[in-house]
């Protein structure tokens, strides 16, 4: 899978680029940013795969990836209208109205019903709390689950952790949670 992108914008078209990387051009869908022929270019990648085809979608910053990938989990949010919820905001912008259940914010988007926005709400709201509760390191949390815990149990566990340094969390972190 494809997780990062560096290179040179060789065509622009609406909401994706063609970013030429090592003479290889890749198409990326833009979230949350638009990108200038001959712009360089850093992205965080989404690599999509489904039976009929392969789309990578390209994030600034690694936060608006990981609002992308959670709402995608959401049943009837898929790429496009998750691309398209993440174009109207920052992601700290979206995360903020989600927690606040601002359903009048998610309905004004283009193809977000009231179910589908109560939806989102409902499923993401609690996960968004539970971080922003939380000093978010990533780092710790990624070689967590990469051990096979979850994201929540992941964060729940991070709470009650008050070392500084992110190995010294790993270890305090996998005491607590061997003990469960």
């Amino acid at each position: 899978m494809i997780g990062f992108l560096s290179g040179q914008v060789i065509f622009s078209g609406g909401n994706w680029v063609i970013l030429r990387v090592n003479d290889v051009g890749y198409r990326v869908y833009c979230v949350g940013f638009s990108a200038i022929k001959d712009n360089q270019v850093e992205v965080f990648i989404h690599d999509h795969i489904r039976e009929d085809r392969r789309e990578l979608y390209g994030f600034l910053e690694f936060k608006m990836l990981e609002l992308f990938e959670r709402l995608i989990d959401i049943s009837g949010v898929g790429t496009k209208l998750a691309q398209k919820i993440l174009s109207v905001g920052t992601s700290d912008d979206i995360s903020q109205k989600i927690i606040a259940g601002d359903l009048s914010f998610l309905t004004s988007i283009s193809g977000v019903g009231t179910k589908t926005a109560q939806k989102i709400i409902l499923e993401m709201k609690g996960v968004l709390v539970a971080e922003e509760d939380v000093q978010i390191d990533n780092d710790a949390i990624e070689a967590l689950m990469s051990l096979g815990y979850s994201r929540q149990d992941c964060l729940e566990v991070l709470k009650l952790v008050d070392e500084e340094d992110t190995e010294a969390r790993i270890r305090k972190a996998l005491n607590l949670l061997g003990s469960n």
